[in-house]
């Protein structure tokens, strides 16, 4: 049985991996200070922000997984992400798991620069918070508390982590125009581990998520997960770096100017892992509603 919880939890992490950057709560564009003894700036005008909320299920083997939610909201150059992913139904009573993921940073020129990744795990008998605040290069720098053990951060180098996103940030993808949100490459670093997120370009469809009153274009891009560092041996790392079925569909937002995962699916050693919306809902927020709240 550990063995099964064991891959259970690592399916609902590659699940996790690709649908937390749906994530988030309100961005505010930071407001310039004061030098000392200089009468204060005026306050820039607030950007409308444009929001996105979303439930989702996972389901494992056709038995529910996890259950989660999320937010997105946006100004014209801030976005910031907030996820929560617990376990559910029966595997509940087995692996009792709770995450908490969120990102914060900026849309520039067509790319994702993350500022500050927080995630918060808690398992039935452990815990740990993960900080990753980026500098003015692109360089992640990360506090974990409790500290993890010595040697189990050397195996990735600093020139493999500079200008990566964080798991919650990897889906939010940017487009120009027409473009398609498939045939890139993301890097990714959660604090431990590097890898690349490689889409391809599968199909176009239309849908309508749920919650929503009318179908859109969704763009299903082919997902490759390639180990960077450390080459893991282990059976589900392994097994999700060979699985060329790994399928995510990309719905647009924020005008088309952003697409999000609205629904993933993969295999895995349990059975078909998928996840999907059970509601949706957007909105924008003019400057000053609400009080500026």
């Amino acid at each position: 049985m550990r063995n099964h919880v064991r891959l259970a939890a690592l399916a609902g992490a590659a699940l996790m991996l690709l649908a937390a950057h749906c994530a988030s709560a309100a961005a505010f564009p930071p407001l310039p200070l004061a030098r000392p003894g200089s009468t204060a700036p005026t306050p820039l005008p607030e950007a409308p922000r444009q929001k996105v909320e979303a439930q989702f299920t996972i389901y494992l083997g056709g038995f529910l997984f996890a259950v989660g939610n999320f937010t997105a909201d946006f100004t014209d150059d801030t976005y910031r992400l907030n996820t929560l992913l617990t376990t559910a139904g029966l595997p509940r009573a087995f692996y009792e798991a709770e995450f908490r993921l969120s990102s914060e940073g900026r849309l520039e020129s067509g790319r994702v620069r993350p500022d500050r990744y927080v995630s918060n795990s808690r398992e039935k008998s452990s815990a740990r918070k993960i900080t990753l605040d980026y500098d003015s290069d692109a360089m992640p720098h990360m506090t974990a508390v409790p500290p993890y053990e010595p040697g189990d951060l050397v195996d990735v180098a600093p020139y493999q982590q500079i200008g990566t996103q964080d798991p919650v940030s990897a889906a939010l993808v940017p487009v120009a125009g027409e473009a398609s949100p498939c045939d890139r490459t993301i890097p990714v670093f959660d604090g431990r581990r590097r890898y690349d997120l490689k889409l391809t370009y599968d199909s176009e469809k239309k849908m309508t998520p749920r919650g929503l009153s009318s179908p859109r274009k969704v763009i299903v891009c082919n997902v490759r997960y390639v180990p960077v560092a450390p080459i893991e041996k282990r059976k589900f790392t392994e097994m999700l770096s060979r699985n060329d079925s790994i399928k995510v569909w990309f719905a647009p937002f924020d005008g088309g100017r952003v697409y999000l995962p609205v629904r993933l699916q993969l295999r895995t050693p349990l059975g078909g892992a998928v996840m999907e919306l059970t509601h949706l809902s957007e909105s924008t927020n003019a400057p000053g509603a609400n009080g500026g709240q």
